[in-house]
Order: structure tokens, then C-alpha cells, then sequence
């Protein structure tokens, strides 16, 4: 119980900043047209834009988690173990090795190491058998927890996986049905009637073909429309929560770092990252259904 109470506490501690990032950006995002083939250019125009404003503030973010430093404790390890930084710095090297198996070399590996690599050492650092020794009941307890907002994740992105699926077989149907529309349009339109080598009737074809192809997008536009609406507000519903989750699920990966390497992931790099792309993403999307 009591492990569990600790590991909810830091977990909460360290998504709030988080949250509240990400949150702020996705309440900056314009909000989606309830009929999107009646929007002009110039309101078309100023989506596009605050939506720029909105990605380009996540992208100097990113940019900024990741250029920050590794946490000062982190850097006083090494020089301050012991009164001098030469004697601290080895029985700092020292100790890592007799309690983790890492030495310092391993240490500056994983410094360097992306998100990816990170999760592949540390899956193989827990099944060596220098990996063995320093688990605990606290950190079978963070495995647990990681596995549930996992499978939690999972269930959110499973169901966007399918809903964009359905839309691309819907959108699918509306565009062979336009280009039907289309063909029928030209086929139906007014012979062209001849007076000499002059066509004296192509303005009647052209206001035809004009008048029956503007009918047959807007067809394809109205059948549209309501998916792409209905879709983003199912995924900006659902954001929040799922901001939570990503939040929650970097924090605990970062402090799995921690525990076996004393590297604090969660004051640099962080658990802010996923959670802004992930806005940033959504963003995109919202641009580009318009």
C-alpha cells in the first residue's frame, strides 16, 4: 500500500506541468466548422493560420525539452560523493557499478540514447542478471501500473484506428459516387450545335456543365462534411484523457530510468514530449480536413 501511495503521488506531481502544456495548447486550437462547404477562403484562411500559431508554439516547445540540461543533481553526482571531486567521482563510479552494474561509460551511453533505445535497454538491463538484482516490490508495482495505462492507451488509439478506417471507406464511396456525378454530367450536357466551324451554343454547354458539376461536389461535400465534424470532436473529446495517459505513462518509464541509473529523465527530456506531439498531430489533422 504503501508503495502505491508513493508511486501515485510522484506520478501525480510529475504530469501536472504536463497537462497543463498540452491542455493549454489544444484549448488554443480554433474550433472545427459545423458545415464545412459553407466556410469562405477568408475564414478558411484564418483556421489555417491560428492552427500555424498554435503548431509552430508546440514545435519551439519540443525544441526547447530537449535542449535542456540533465538535472544539476544528476551532474553533482560524480564530484560530490565523497570532500574531494576526484576521490567523489570514483567512488561515485563505484557505487553505480556495485549497485546497478553500470559503469560510467554505460551511463554517457544512455544520456545520448533516444526514447526508443531507452525502453530496449532498459528491457534488457532488467533480464540480465545484473538487471535482477535491484528490482523491488515498488518497481513490479510501477510494471503493473505502466501495463494498465498501456492497455488503457491502447483501447483510445484502437478505436481512432477504426474510426479513421470507417471514414476512408465512406470517403471512398462519396468520391467514386462525384466521379459517377461527374461523368454523367458530361455525358448529359447539350451537343454542341455548328455553324460553320463556330459552335454557336457553347455558352448553354458551359452553364450547363458549370451549373450540374457544382451539384454533384456539393453532393460529395454535404455526404463529407458531417464525418470529418463528427470525427474531430470525437478525438478532441477524447484528448484530455488520453494527454493523461501518455503523461502518465512517460513519467513512470522515466522514473524506471531513474531508479536503475540515477538519470532524471522527468527534469529534462520529460514526460511534456509525447503529449505535444500528440497535440500537435491532432492539430495537423484538424488543417488538413478542411
Amino acid at each position: 500500500m504503501k508503495n502505491n501511495v508513493v508511486i501515485i503521488l510522484w506520478i501525480f506531481s510529475q504530469l501536472v506541468s504536463a497537462q497543463q502544456l498540452a491542455q493549454n495548447y489544444l484549448s488554443n486550437l480554433p474550433k472545427f466548422p459545423d458545415n464545412g462547404c459553407a466556410v469562405t477562403e477568408t475564414n478558411k484562411n484564418t483556421f489555417y493560420q491560428q492552427i500555424d500559431r498554435v503548431i509552430e508554439a508546440i514545435e519551439l516547445d519540443i525544441e526547447r525539452i530537449h535542449k535542456q540540461q540533465p538535472p544539476a543533481d544528476q551532474n553533482q553526482l560524480l564530484s560530490t560523493v565523497s570532500g574531494g571531486e576526484a576521490a567523489g567521482e570514483q567512488l561515485a563510479q563505484q557505487k553505480l557499478m556495485k549497485d546497478h552494474g553500470i559503469s560510467s561509460m554505460d551511463l554517457k551511453k544512455i544520456e545520448n540514447m533516444s526514447e526508443e533505445e531507452l525502453q530496449e535497454w532498459g528491457e534488457k538491463y532488467v533480464a540480465s542478471n545484473r538487471g535482477k538484482h535491484s528490482q523491488s516490490s515498488a518497481r513490479k508495482q510501477y510494471n503493473i501500473k505502466l501495463q494498465d495505462l498501456q492497455d488503457r492507451l491502447s483501447t483510445y488509439k484502437e478505436g481512432w484506428v477504426n474510426m479513421q478506417a470507417e471514414y476512408e471507406k465512406k470517403e471512398k464511396q462519396a468520391k467514386t459516387d462525384l466521379d459517377l456525378c461527374l461523368e454523367m454530367v458530361l455525358k448529359n450536357a447539350p451537343e454542341p450545335q455548328y455553324r460553320g466551324e463556330a459552335c454557336i451554343n457553347q455558352d448553354v454547354i458551359d452553364e450547363y456543365i458549370t451549373k450540374n458539376e457544382q451539384r454533384c461536389n456539393d453532393n460529395y461535400c454535404q455526404a463529407i462534411a458531417p464525418l470529418k465534424k463528427q470525427m474531430i470532436n470525437k478525438k478532441w473529446g477524447e484528448m484530455p484523457q488520453v494527454l493523461r495517459l501518455l503523461s502518465q505513462i512517460q513519467t513512470i518509464q522515466n522514473d524506471q530510468v531513474k531508479e536503475q541509473t540515477g538519470l532524471n529523465l522527468n527534469a529534462s527530456q520529460s514526460n511534456e514530449l509525447a503529449a505535444l506531439e500528440l497535440v500537435k498531430e491532432f492539430a495537423g489533422e484538424m488543417r488538413n480536413m478542411l
